[in-house]
């Protein structure tokens, strides 16, 4: 039960730090505006996004990725407490994919647009729950990677 515990309040942080973030940047800027933090690789830019992460499907509709978000959640809630037992790697990932699909969720349901703000000038401008999204599929990948292989006979 601990690290079911741990993982919902990994997603709490990761929803309130991203909102506060956001709010932040949001009051602070003008849209469009780039404030040189480590130049000339890491800005912090202020923009919005109706796509998904990563600005990715920018054309797309915003029901669609809210329904994808809402199944995401849901369907992370059940896996969750259905599982006997959880390991850190899985909890964190469950945490941090919680945490940023809400995050998103929340912005799109409120205002229909994401705030992105994370510019490294090599890649898109993201934000924190696009970043706590990628990073708990990555470790989520993971785990059951390493699990298939212990049921498979090799040590990983």
């Amino acid at each position: 039960m601990g690290r079911k515990i741990g993982a919902l309040i990994l997603a709490v942080f990761v929803f309130g730090l991203d909102r506060w973030l956001q709010v932040l940047v949001a009051s602070h800027m003008v849209l469009g505006q780039s404030i040189p933090v480590l130049p000339p690789v890491l800005w912090i830019t202020y923009i919005t996004n109706t796509g998904a992460a990563f600005s990715l499907f920018r054309r797309g509709g915003d029901p669609v990725f809210i329904v994808i978000a809402l199944a995401i959640l849901v369907a992370l809630a059940i896996f969750i407490i259905r599982q006997p037992r959880l390991s850190t790697r899985l909890s964190v990932g469950a945490g941090l994919l919680a945490g940023g699909t809400a995050g998103n969720l929340w912005d799109r349901l409120v205002s229909g647009r994401v705030v992105d703000y994370i510019h490294f000038r090599f890649w898109a401008i993201f934000n924190l729950a696009d970043a706590a999204i990628v990073v708990g599929i990555i470790l989520i990948v993971w785990e059951f990677w390493r699990k298939d292989q212990e049921r498979a006979g090799y040590d990983a």
